[in-house]
């Protein structure tokens, strides 16, 4: 291959617009300053700290990082290996596309223009699938235009391949934000900030939620989130009044979810509803009250397991194997689940499977803790399942309650291959193959969500359909570093950020690459400078809308203006930052 560079302007123009640039962010950046606590002018001196004082392995592990750029992420091959992102919208990663031959074409010019400098950058390769390695390096962070032209043996054109606009977004370039408090602080402060909510501490003489906050229309994974929040509080507080009422919540909520849920003897027994309207004002929950998403019961049954390990009540451990004992019956033949069903017959609603990353991690607990053996075979087929299906396409469907379905890679996620690639990684030991399987889901889950930094502009999100994005695509206000959730709704979550923050911790501790690590404490920091703008609780949406908790919405839409609040996504981001406080105080 060989490529060349083209200029479209000239230098001295370009040196002015840089240095036009330069002032507008000098003057950004003097109004941001000026406009924050004091409690900000501290963090913003630490970074400075951090840079002076480690210039030298930043630049090392920034330089690892764009390295690691070079590394296609699962290229496609027409009729041997499919392409996974004909839907994508950014790439870290140098990528190719599924661009077709053209009759009495020898070989192939690439052209891609930056819209950051408007330069045009060439190579010339045997095939238009090819990856755009040639010129990857010196395509500047921006929108890239790139078309694919067949060429003869006299080097004439022969027609168009393909063209495709897409964003190349920035890799990692540390050091980014520094921690605003203690890992450990920070998740303990928001688990007390719930319990400044009415409606979360109404738990504590109820069992029935709330109708204030309409989410707990989805009860599987909001009511089981007050469980999750209180045995998170319960282990990791001193305090024996604490204790108390983080146990009572905890088991009132409880309660509530084995009272909704299936009756014994029916096709779905003991699985609570995905979904019970409390609220008039939850249309979409009316509308599937019938209806189950299949994985989330697993993650009720890891809640009773964490009630039974403190409670010792054994009511908890038997419920919890009498769900995986439905999911046995449930269990395809091919070894997923539907992804979605009917819950008075367990009949499918679909034809769309479950990515069953969280059923293997409650199937594995259940083997390893409890020795619930005769749960081998369902958590073998289900691995099996995965390793055939998704990690040879690489169509990691989205799957969400309040989305619908999708095909063809047009919603990819970045949750279900960072939990795979975590399982693969605890496999290692007996599968060393793993590991590299495992860093390919990390590079894809980051070249597709993870923004470091210059997040993709909101004309990339204009449609036919939506001429003029929502609030949520004023992508400028995005609170970065951060991570986005998936193609439906590419918006930066704070949950997404768990998953790569535990994802990468893992992985670092796997492999020893302390780049892993570097990246999920970047990732967390930032957590605890958004918590502290916001008032406490980890906010949902990363966005730079800050209002106090008590005037959170209860959910986004497309017109968000201020921090949401998902109960869940908060009390991940709690146990995901006393995981890594754990593993960084180790180091």
């Amino acid at each position: 291959m060989k490529y060349t560079v083209k200029k479209c302007s000239s230098d001295k123009g370009k040196r002015m617009r840089n240095f036009n640039l330069n002032i507008i962010i000098l003057f950004a950046v003097l109004f941001f300053v000026c406009g924050c606590e004091m409690k900000e002018k501290k963090y913003d001196s630490q970074v400075n700290i951090s840079l002076n004082q480690d210039s030298l392995k930043w630049k090392k592990l920034n330089q690892q990082a764009l390295e690691g750029t070079m590394i296609p992420v699962r290229p496609g091959k027409p009729g041997e290996v499919p392409f996974w992102n004909i839907h994508a919208k950014r790439f870290i990663n140098v990528p190719s596309f599924d661009f077709k031959e053209i009759p009495g074409s020898v070989k192939y010019r690439f052209t891609a223009i930056s819209d950051y400098n408007v330069r045009e950058y060439t190579f010339e390769a045997d095939k238009p699938w090819a990856t755009l390695s040639g010129i990857w390096k010196e395509v500047p962070v921006g929108i890239v235009y790139l078309r694919v032209e067949g060429l003869d043996k006299e080097g004439a054109v022969t027609g168009l391949s393909g063209s495709r606009l897409f964003y190349k977004a920035a890799s990692f370039n540390g050091p980014y934000k520094s921690s605003v408090t203690d890992y450990r602080a920070a998740a303990l402060l928001n688990l007390r900030s719930l319990l400044k909510m009415d409606h979360f501490r109404r738990w504590e003489t109820d069992t029935i939620p709330s109708s204030e906050y309409i989410l707990y229309s989805y009860p599987s994974k909001i009511v089981g989130s007050v469980v999750d929040a209180m045995c998170l509080l319960y282990n990791n507080t001193s305090s024996q009044l604490e204790k108390k009422l983080a146990l009572k919540i905890a088991e009132n909520a409880a309660t509530y979810l084995i009272n909704i849920s299936q009756p014994s003897g029916t096709p779905l027994e003991y699985f609570p509803p995905t979904y019970l309207a409390v609220s008039d004002k939850m249309e979409l929950a009316k509308r599937r009250e019938n209806q189950v998403m299949v994985f989330y019961t697993s993650n009720v049954a890891m809640n009773y397991l964490d009630l039974y390990e403190i409670t010792s009540d054994k009511k908890y451990l038997e419920l919890a194997i009498k769900i995986a004992g439905t999911y046995k019956k449930l269990q395809l033949r091919s070894g997923t689940w539907p992804m979605m069903v009917k819950l008075d017959t367990g009949e499918p609603i679909g034809d769309n499977l479950t990515v069953p990353t969280d059923i293997l991690n409650f199937f594995d607990r259940l083997i390893e803790e409890y020795a619930q053996r005769q749960f081998e075979d369902v958590y073998e087929k289900a691995f099996n399942w995965i390793m055939n299906n998704p990690m040879k396409t690489f169509n990691w469907e989205a799957q969400f309650e309040d989305m619908g379905f999708s095909k063809n890679y047009k919603n990819l996620e970045k949750g279900k291959p960072l939990d795979f690639a975590t399982i693969l990684l605890k496999r290692s030991t007996e599968h060393s193959e793993y590991i590299k399987m495992a860093e390919e889901l990390l590079r894809y889950a980051e070249d597709q969500f993870l923004v470091w930094e210059k997040p993709l502009p909101r004309e990339m999100f204009r449609t036919e359909e939506k001429p003029i994005p929502g609030n949520v695509y004023l992508t400028d206000n995005w609170f970065t570093p951060c991570a986005l959730e998936q193609y439906g709704f590419y918006t930066p979550i704070d949950a997404s950020m768990d998953d790569f923050i535990r994802a990468f911790t893992i992985a670092y501790q796997i492999t020893g690459n302390k780049l892993y690590l570097v990246k999920a404490i970047s990732l967390a920091n930032n957590l605890t400078v958004a918590q502290s703008l916001s008032g406490g609780l980890f906010p949902t949406t990363m966005i730079k809308f800050p209002v106090k908790y008590e005037n959170m919405s209860a959910v986004g839409d497309d017109n968000i203006n201020e921090w949401t609040g998902w109960m869940n996504c908060a009390t991940y981001s709690s146990k995901t930052l006393l995981q890594l406080d754990v593993v960084n105080k180790q180091k």
